[in-house]
């Protein structure tokens, strides 16, 4: 068994961070509970040791850490709204606000939460996420049509620049380093850039959407699997996620399958290429499917889980 957790918007059916295990060897998801009630956790994180949250409380937005028994270690508040992503890197801990279009970096000593900065990119910029390469940070912006480029001090230093009205969202890095896939909430297309001495050069683009449709918007999670030869999106609306094969020289759609509900807003590869979970947040459930040489097969399980924003998995690397 090995155990999860998702995070959630806040609302009359959800109040927090809930834990669920999933059974490696038949696919069944058992043990939902109430982990911890944390206002608007949304997109949370882990290790072996912590998880990172996201929060509201009534002082204003920040960060929380704590243990997998539940017991608070600290918590911050630095923004007036809360972040829609966040990731660790070591002993630093990135946000991205979608809303004030800013990034932030705070740093956990093992005991305390230190804020070191906040970059403002630009108001309503739609700051999605953050993507660790080497030494820089990507910065998907949404509004933007651009790919921030920043070193560890939130200096930014270069740009990727998209079509306009693709609305970049979230992005992975190839296993070998050597590519930047991303993909686009507005236009529903898949960005491929080949990586040659810290140049990002954009070799293919294409819809993730049956027969080759753009422009439909609530494209939403991109992961990769664990052997690095497939690519899983969501997208919100249609309820459907694309399968893409990256196995070979360029991107090729290998499978649509539906989401099972309503606004895939989550994925995740799990398991060692095993399972998929998809969280569908507006109909409030949780969904194992098998996968097989990494197409997605039948459902295994499902689970109750209110208004899912972001899963993670303790101990398995492909969170």
């Amino acid at each position: 068994m090995i155990t999860g957790y998702v995070g959630t918007y806040t609302s009359d059916l959800s109040q927090g961070i809930y834990r669920f295990e999933l059974d490696e060897s038949t696919g069944v998801l058992s043990n939902k509970v109430l982990f911890k009630k944390v206002k608007n956790s949304k997109y949370i994180a882990c290790n072996d040791e912590y998880i990172y949250s996201l929060y509201d409380d009534e002082d204003g937005s920040g960060v929380l850490v704590m243990n997998h028994e539940g017991d608070l270690i600290d918590s911050i508040v630095f923004e007036k709204v809360t972040s829609c992503f966040i990731a660790f890197k070591g002993d630093d801990i990135y946000t991205a606000n979608y809303h004030e279009g800013t990034v932030s970096k705070i740093r956990f000593d093992g005991k305390k939460l230190h804020f070191i900065k906040t970059l403002k990119i630009k108001n309503m910029a739609g700051c999605h996420q953050v993507i660790f390469f080497q030494d820089k940070l990507l910065v998907p912006c949404l509004f933007l049509d651009e790919v921030k480029i920043l070193n560890e001090d939130l200096e930014i230093i270069d740009s990727i620049t998209l079509p306009k009205g693709s609305g970049p969202r979230h992005g992975v890095i190839s296993t070998d380093n050597k590519r930047l896939y991303l993909n686009t909430e507005l236009s529903n297309e898949l960005f491929t850039y080949e990586i040659v001495e810290g140049v990002f050069e954009c070799i293919h683009q294409m819809s993730i959407l049956p027969n080759s449709e753009t422009n439909k918007e609530g494209t939403a999670a991109l992961r990769i699997s664990r052997n690095g030869r497939k690519l899983y999106i969501s997208t919100r609306g249609l309820n459907i996620i694309s399968v893409v094969d990256i196995g070979g020289h360029l991107p090729k759609l290998l499978q649509f399958e539906q989401s099972g509900g309503n606004h895939p807003r989550d994925i995740l590869d799990v398991a060692n290429d095993k399972y998929l979970l998809v969280a569908n947040r507006f109909s409030n459930e949780l969904l194992a499917y098998r996968l097989l040489q990494g197409r997605i097969g039948i459902v295994t399980s499902k689970l109750d889980i209110p208004e899912g924003i972001s899963i993670v998995m303790k101990g398995d690397l492909n969170d």
